[in-house]
């Protein structure tokens, strides 16, 4: 793996993490309303965090599937916050 790829990779996971820091900030008041899925997408968020730490210790080489992993728990976490918003309204 080249640094142009691991630049790119990096780059991308560094929007990707943006992009999901706005959805927490919109979501945070529904989520604030339902403590145990506020937990729940507190876990996911950890587990985001030790995947790219994984990623980081790996080198990066880990097939495709770490990033996988990254991206369904960021998917697992706009629909926890969905649940919130449909449980509040």
């Amino acid at each position: 793996m080249n640094s142009k790829h691991l630049a790119t990779i990096a780059a991308a996971a560094c929007v990707l993490s943006f992009v999901s820091g706005c959805a927490v900030a919109q979501e945070g008041y529904f989520l604030s309303r339902h403590p145990i899925i506020a937990a729940a997408d507190f876990d996911a968020q950890q587990a985001i965090e030790q995947m790219r730490a994984a990623q980081r210790a790996n080198g990066y080489d880990m097939g495709g599937h770490a990033g996988r992993a990254i991206q369904l728990l960021q998917d697992a976490r706009y629909e926890m916050q969905a649940a919130a918003t449909a449980a509040t309204h």
